[in-house]
């Protein structure tokens, strides 16, 4: 598994009023917008059954679980528990793990592990990326083979 590296999620014009599930590495991972628009990704796995939250919805900043409607913040952290009533105390140990996000080149790029910002490699820069003369096109396939088999037939 190669961690510690950026990772393309999704498009940028796929995040809309619903989150999109994402598998890389073998991880089930769920990208979402909040109510200001900024991108989050999230494992996509409820820590209090195992639902799937790419199956639920978005309420304001939060990603709520379709199962028993736990909702959690674009950092993981468990903001409401529907079955505590108002005002409950949350505990802090109900989260899920959240992965660092970068919006560029119209695609949202997900961090996936466990470097600090300042050792984190950049993503690669695209000098040509907005000017006159070049345009960008993308292309996107699915192949039911092994990603390193991937990788080394492209090199």
């Amino acid at each position: 598994m190669y961690i510690n590296f950026w990772y393309p999620t999704v498009f940028s014009t796929e995040l809309q009023d619903t989150p999109v599930k994402v598998r890389i590495l073998k991880q089930d991972l769920v990208v979402f917008r909040d109510s200001e628009g900024r991108a989050h990704c999230l494992s996509d796995t409820c820590v209090h059954r195992g639902g799937s939250l790419s199956g639920g919805k978005i309420n304001g900043d939060c990603l709520q679980c379709p199962y028993h409607g736990w909702e959690y913040d674009g950092d993981g952290c468990v903001q409401r528990i529907p079955s505590l009533g108002p005002n409950p105390k949350i505990p802090s140990r109900t989260r899920i793990d959240a992965y660092p996000v970068e919006e560029r080149y119209g695609i949202v790029f997900a961090f996936l592990g466990d470097l600090p910002e300042e050792e984190r490699p950049p993503i690669m820069e695209i000098p040509t990326w907005g000017k006159a003369g070049w345009r960008e096109s993308f292309l996107q396939y699915d192949a039911a083979i092994n990603y390193e088999r991937s990788l080394e037939n492209g090199l």
